[in-house]
C-alpha cells in the first residue's frame, strides 16, 4: 500500500468514526428526550390518577355522610325509622325548564315561585324522604297562548319555542331523560345516594341500602296526544303513575278550575281564560285510556278531575278484572272538602274501598281554619281517616309544582316537623302508614304487569 492509499484509508476510518459518534449522540439525545417526555407524561398520569382517587374517596365519604344523615332524619324517638314516600313532586320540571341543579342546596321560601327549586338531594335527605315520585309535566299548549309572558318568550327564545312546538310525547321523553340525568349528575357530585326504580321490586333494595329512591310519573294525558299505544312506551321507561286530567281539558275529558286561585300572582296578570274550564267527565277515549292504564300497570290518578270524572274512573277501576287501586295523588282539603281538587267523603270512601290512597299536599289546608300549617295538615289527615280509615292517608307534596307552599311546609326538609307532629298525635304504626306504608301498598298493587 502506497502513502496516498494509506492516507485515504485513515480519512475514511475517521469519517466513519465521526458518523458513529454523531449517531450515538443523536440516539442518546432521543433516548433522553423520550425519557423526559415519558417521565412528564407518567407524572401527569400519576397526578390524574391521584386526583381521581381523591375524588372517589371524597365521593365515598360524601355518600356515607349523606346515608347516615338520611337514616338519622328518618328516626323517631324510639329509634324506629319513619321514611317518607312522596307521591307527587316536580324537580324535573325545574331542572328541565330553568336548568336548576338537583345536587345543589336551594333555599325554600313559603309561597309560590315558578322558577325556584326546593326538591334537591339535601332537602330530601334532611327530611328523611325514602321514595319520591318525580312527576314529568310538559306545559299544555294552551299555556303558551293563555299566559302572556310564556307567549312572548316562545316567540323570542329557542328553548321556550321548542317547548311550545315540539310533539308532546317527545317532550315527555325529554323530561324523563332529564330526570335520569339529574340523578346521574347528583351521584357524580355527591356520591351514590339516589337511584331510579323502574320496577316495584327495586324499591325495598334501594331504601334498605340507605339511598333515596326516585320513580318516574306523568301528569296529564295530553302527553299521549290521543294515542293510547304510547302507554306501553311510558311503562317501559319505568313510569308508575299517570294523572289523567290536568290544568286544561285534554283528550280524555274535563278538569276542575284551579286558575281562579292562580290569577292573584303578578306573573299571571291578564292570563288564564275561564273558557278553558270544562265540567265534563271522561269521554269515550278517556274511558279507553283508563282501561289501558289498568291493563298495563300504570296507576291511574284522578286528581284534577271533576266529580263526574272521578265517579266514572272509580267505577271503571272497580269493574276492571285486574282490581287495581286508583289514587288522588295530591289534594288540598278545603272548608268544603269537595271544592276544586278536594276529595268528597264519597271519593275518600270509594278510593279506600279499593285499596287506593289520597296524598295530602304540603300546604296550608283550610279545612279547620287552623293558623298553624302543620296543625292544619293534621286536621286534613283526620278528615281522611274519618271517611276512609287510616289506610287511605298518604303524602303527595306537589313540591316544585305550581302550588303555594306554607311556612313550615315549604320543602322536603319540613317532613321532619310532620313526622314529629304525627308521632305526637298517632301511634307509630299509624305514622308509618301515613308517611310510607300506604303509598308503598298503592305501588305494590297498582304498578307493574299482573
Amino acid at each position: 500500500m502506497n502513502n496516498t492509499e494509506a492516507t485515504d484509508k485513515q480519512e475514511d476510518q475517521s469519517q466513519n468514526n465521526s458518523v458513529t459518534r454523531r449517531r450515538f449522540v443523536g440516539c442518546t439525545a432521543l433516548t433522553a428526550g423520550a425519557a423526559v417526555v415519558g417521565s412528564v407524561g407518567m407524572g401527569a398520569g400519576i397526578d390524574a390518577s391521584l386526583k381521581r382517587s381523591r375524588e372517589t374517596t371524597q365521593a365515598a365519604e360524601n355518600q356515607e355522610a349523606l346515608k347516615r344523615l338520611l337514616l338519622r332524619s328518618q328516626e323517631g324517638p324510639s329509634g324506629r325509622r319513619f321514611p317518607v314516600l312522596d307521591l307527587h313532586t316536580h324537580p324535573s320540571l325545574k331542572a328541565y325548564m330553568f336548568r336548576q341543579r338537583f345536587w345543589k342546596t336551594h333555599e325554600a321560601k313559603p309561597g309560590m315561585s315558578p322558577t325556584s327549586m326546593v326538591v334537591d338531594v339535601d332537602s330530601l335527605v334532611n327530611g328523611g324522604t325514602g321514595v319520591f315520585l318525580c312527576t314529568a309535566y310538559v306545559l299544555e299548549r294552551q299555556f303558551f297562548s293563555d299566559v302572556v309572558p310564556l307567549r312572548v318568550l316562545s316567540k323570542l327564545h329557542p328553548r321556550p319555542h321548542h317547548m311550545a312546538t315540539a310533539p308532546l310525547n317527545v317532550l315527555a321523553m325529554e323530561y324523563l331523560d332529564k330526570a335520569e340525568a339529574m340523578v346521574a349528575e347528583t351521584n357524580r357530585q355527591r356520591g351514590d345516594i339516589v337511584e331510579l326504580a323502574t320496577h316495584y321490586s327495586d324499591i325495598k333494595r334501594i331504601v334498605d341500602e340507605g339511598k333515596v329512591c326516585m320513580i318516574h310519573a306523568m301528569e296529564g294525558a295530553h302527553h299521549l296526544a290521543g294515542n293510547t299505544e304510547l302507554v306501553e312506551d311510558f311503562f317501559d321507561r319505568g313510569v308508575c303513575m299517570m294523572t289523567v286530567p290536568h290544568l286544561y281539558p285534554n283528550e280524555a275529558g274535563g278538569c276542575v278550575d284551579i286558575f281562579t286561585n292562580i290569577k292573584k300572582f303578578w306573573w299571571t296578570k291578564g292570563s288564564f281564560s275561564d273558557a278553558y274550564q270544562d265540567s265534563a267527565g271522561l269521554n269515550p277515549w278517556g274511558h279507553e285510556l283508563v282501561e289501558n292504564l289498568l291493563d298495563v300497570g300504570i296507576i291511574v290518578d284522578i286528581v284534577h278531575g271533576t266529580q263526574e270524572y272521578r265517579r266514572q274512573a272509580i267505577a271503571i277501576a272497580k269493574n276492571h278484572p285486574k282490581k287495581r287501586p286508583i289514587t288522588m295523588s295530591h289534594v288540598d282539603i278545603h272548608k268544603n272538602p269537595a271544592e276544586g281538587m278536594g276529595p268528597s267523603p264519597e271519593d275518600v270512601r270509594s278510593i279506600a274501598d279499593m285499596g287506593g290512597v289520597i296524598g295530602l299536599m304540603m300546604m296550608h289546608h283550610s279545612y279547620e281554619n287552623s293558623p298553624d300549617p302543620v296543625e292544619a295538615l293534621l286536621h286534613a289527615i283526620a278528615y281522611l281517616v274519618q271517611h276512609g280509615g287510616e289506610d287511605v292517608v298518604a303524602i303527595g307534596s306537589d313540591f316544585d309544582g305550581y302550588a303555594e307552599t306554607a311556612m313550615g311546609l315549604a320543602s322536603p326538609r319540613d317532613f321532619s316537623a310532620v313526622r314529629k307532629a304525627l308521632l305526637a298525635t298517632y301511634t307509630e304504626e299509624q305514622t308509618a302508614k301515613f308517611l310510607f306504608g300506604n303509598g308503598e301498598r298503592l305501588l305494590q298493587m297498582g304498578w307493574g304487569k299482573q
